[in-house]
């Protein structure tokens, strides 16, 4: 299968004492003082087992064979994994968290779009499984993190051995700051009917890793746990009409108040179910917005907002697909 996207090709990719960045990293990256692997314990509980944590931090050309000699201890079923910078106002990170799925479905996604994943300094990925325990992470530094219990201690350690990769006290191999601040870069061409962005990627997971976000749908939590009430919504989503010539395409984006996901999400499908030219075919994206990131038509909105309800709706013809083709079939 043809990858939907192409790595740019104009990129040189940012080396410094030896030890090489993914293509995402522009300028100042971070990189460990050496590299290798340092191993910590997470005591066992009531409900949890002891773990062990192991952060493996190498240059750039090690991050793939040796992800793929972790993935050979995966069984059978596996649940993906997405990291990825939030657009939400209250969350510096999204986190998605996938159902329970085959792992030949998860290595054939994985091996697909694994160019993106392994260059682009602005997600991280990987895979977790509930038993025995283990969780195998690319963070955006490109740092391996393996959570395993604690009977995974020789296996873990003997791949380690295998690839040159030697331990080191924890600190030495966490990512330090260059002299030059840190930019990062999109990795991807823009070019026609490609992917274009990690909101591209993040469809594509969203279907084949069965993901969801890792957030509870029924309260208005901040960063910190605070649950903050009613808030300014944004959401993004697909829609579709009959049309002489075949079926129109259209994004729709609805602003509104709600005091959580579930509820902004109920009120967005009740919406464009009560529009008799448009019909819903999924919600992409819903992020809670900042007041003073309002659209200029909601100006009139002041704080403390009071009332609940759908405050702008409009939709953004893409196109029309030939007659007799629908996007929801096969």
């Amino acid at each position: 299968m043809e990858a939907p996207f192409r790595i740019r090709s104009d990129l040189g990719r940012i080396v410094e004492g030896g030890f090489a960045y993914p293509l995402g990293v522009q300028s100042g990256g971070q990189r460990p003082r050496v590299a290798g692997w340092s191993r910590g314990v997470l005591e066992a509980d009531e409900t949890h087992p002891e773990t062990l944590t192991y952060t493996i931090a190498v240059s750039h050309e090690l991050v793939r064979p040796l992800l793929h000699e972790l993935f050979r201890l995966l069984p059978r079923r596996v649940n993906g994994l997405l990291e990825l910078g939030s657009r939400d106002a209250y969350r510096e990170v999204d986190v998605f968290i996938g159902d329970d799925i085959d792992l030949d479905r998860f290595r054939g996604t994985w091996d697909l779009f694994e160019p993106i994943l392994l260059e682009d300094a602005m997600l991280g990925a990987g895979v977790n499984t509930p038993s025995p325990f283990l969780e195998i992470f690319l963070d955006p530094d490109k740092r391996i993190i393996v959570h395993v219990e604690s009977g995974g201690l020789g296996v873990i350690e003997k791949i380690l051995r295998r690839f040159g990769v030697e331990r080191r006290h924890d600190e030495d191999i966490q990512p330090i700051r260059s002299i030059a601040d840190l930019s990062l870069r999109g990795v991807l061409e823009q070019r026609p009917a490609a992917m274009l962005d990690s909101d591209h990627l993040l469809q594509e997971l969203r279907v084949a890793w069965k993901l969801r976000l890792d957030d509870d749908p029924d309260r208005n939590l901040d960063a910190r746990g605070r649950d903050i009430g009613l808030t300014l919504w944004r959401g993004l989503a697909q829609v579709d009409q009959e049309d002489p010539a075949g079926r129109r395409i259209g994004q729709a984006s609805i602003w509104g108040v709600a005091t959580c996901r579930r509820a902004m999400s109920q009120m967005i499908r009740d919406h464009i179910a009560s529009d008799e030219e448009w019909e819903l075919i999924e919600v992409l994206n819903l992020d809670r917005v900042a007041l003073d990131d309002r659209p200029p038509e909601l100006d009139a909105l002041t704080s403390p907002l009071t009332v609940d309800g759908v405050l702008l709706y409009q939709v953004e013809v893409l196109g029309t697909a030939p007659g007799g083709w629908d996007g929801r079939d096969g």
